[in-house]
């Protein structure tokens, strides 16, 4: 029996990381964009009580629109990913911990994990930060 097997690149796994980790935080950002205080999360922000909920809710619709925009290219990925894991972190710790982590936290634990993968490896070989900004992790 013969075995089919891909050859090993692990230039392609930061690309998949963007990919995914981008383009649900930027479909979630775009649509919070039009009225940030009146989303569901900009609501939950408002009944925390935090001190300027209209800036902490437009801080959270940008930082997932642009954020998630940065990541896709591969451009400051360490910085937006790292916001990124501070809105999972926000999210998990005052929205969705008490639900539990089955029908819980378990997606906003899994973008968590793919936003710290992104802090620690940086965007890859196939980004902006590595062709044009010369910030490539693990460069010569």
């Amino acid at each position: 029996m013969r075995r089919i097997s891909l050859p090993y690149s692990p230039l392609w796994g930061p690309v998949a990381l963007r990919l995914a980790l981008g383009t649900v935080f930027m479909a979630h950002g775009w649509a919070k964009l039009a009225d940030p205080l009146g989303s569901p999360e900009g609501l939950t922000i408002a009944s925390w009580g935090w001190a300027y909920p209209v800036f902490w809710a437009w801080a959270v619709a940008l930082v997932e629109t642009f954020g998630g925009l940065l990541v896709i290219v591969g451009l400051f990925t360490r910085t937006a990913a790292a916001l990124i894991a501070v809105v999972m972190i926000v999210a998990i710790l005052k929205v969705r911990l008490e639900r539990g982590l089955v029908g819980g936290f378990e997606f906003e634990l899994a973008l968590l994990a793919i936003a710290i993968a992104l802090v620690l490896t940086g965007a890859g070989r196939f980004s902006v930060d590595w062709d044009v900004l010369d910030r490539g992790a693990g460069k010569p």
